[in-house]
């Protein structure tokens, strides 16, 4: 759905490429920093900082990848950490 008349997504493109290409980095990383906030935010608090992760990241990334990819990820956030001495 739109809305937005041809007008103002003029307008505001227009706007939005007034700005420095700095401050629509800015932009865009702010964006992303409140993203992954209301993410973190709606996780059931009970869960343990591991599992809480992996739905975090399901909920996050789980869309964008192939359902086995994101089983083998989630194996391995699941798996006991081994690391090489």
């Amino acid at each position: 759905m739109n809305d937005t008349t041809p007008q103002m997504q003029d307008l505001h493109r227009a706007l939005l490429m007034a700005r420095s290409n700095e401050e629509r980095f800015q932009m865009g990383i702010s964006m992303c920093q409140t993203a992954r906030a209301i993410v973190w935010s709606s996780l059931p608090e009970d869960l343990t900082p591991p599992e809480r992760r992996v739905q975090f990241f399901l909920r996050y990334y789980g869309d964008e990848l192939p359902a086995d990819r994101c089983d083998d990820i989630v194996a391995e956030m699941r798996s006991p950490n081994e690391k090489a001495t």
